[in-house]
């Protein structure tokens, strides 16, 4: 497949897949790894949507441990959009790619849609933002949508029991908390992400069920990204998921 002058190519998990991301802007993290290894998904033929798909990252990793479920994907900027839809091909996996803001999703979409939301959405606050709007502000910045946005798209996609999956900065878990529950969204299960086994958590992992009942939340293990003795070094977690992910 012919790439772009600003573009790479290269192989992920141990040659599994293969990922175009531009050479500069806006690249996949670690964060995007860590939610795809979240989900507990049950139903094997169930459709699931990911909401701001960037490279497409998190449909190519779901896809390694779920073959069979029905893929969707929608994304907002144009660039982001083609390297999507490029990877997809380039990986052979077949994925309804939907170019659209979140804001707009019920004009892209039918209500109760889907079985599954995956999504990580720009983390910080629009006021936050450089004056010049570029890709990657677009990615992590709440100029295109915010965090609210993502919540309703999700609420309004889901079928009742269906399963919501996020990754968000701690410092917002009260307003992820707030914004969920008040669309119908329950938490059902958290795990909170740790540089080191002795710092405080950065982020968090959510689950939730839409129309779920009160009560009985999950508080897993904390995962941590880094080995006590040495900083650079991935803990064997993480090393086992950028190595092998199934």
């Amino acid at each position: 497949m012919k790439l772009k002058p600003d573009e790479t190519l290269s192989p992920f998990i141990r040659g599994k897949i293969k990922v175009i991301q531009k050479k500069e802007g806006y690249r996949f993290s670690l964060d995007s790894v860590l939610l795809s290894a979240f989900p507990q998904i049950t139903r094997k033929k169930a459709k699931i949507i990911d909401l701001g798909t960037g490279s497409g990252i998190i449909i190519l990793l779901l896809s390694l441990r779920y073959p069979e479920l029905e893929y969707h994907a929608l994304e907002l900027q144009e660039d982001l959009y083609d390297i999507a839809r490029r990877n997809f091909s380039l990986n052979k996996l077949n994925v309804n790619l939907i170019k659209g803001n979140v804001r707009d999703i019920k004009k892209l979409l039918p209500p109760q849609s889907f079985d599954y939301v995956i999504t990580n959405p720009p983390y910080f606050r629009r006021d936050f933002t450089r004056k010049s709007i570029e890709e990657e502000s677009l990615a992590r910045y709440e100029i295109s949508a915010s965090i609210e946005d993502f919540v309703k798209a999700g609420s309004y996609l889901l079928k009742d029991k269906g399963r919501f999956y996020m990754i968000y900065p701690t410092e917002r878990l009260s307003t992820v908390t707030r914004l969920v529950t008040e669309n119908r969204i329950q938490p059902k299960r958290y795990r909170f992400i740790h540089p080191t086994v002795d710092e405080k958590a950065t982020h968090f992992l959510l689950e939730g069920m839409r129309s779920g009942k009160e009560g009985g939340e999950i508080v897993e293990k904390p995962l941590i990204i880094y080995d006590k003795s040495n900083i650079k070094k991935y803990s064997k977690e993480v090393e086992f998921l950028l190595e092998n992910f199934v």
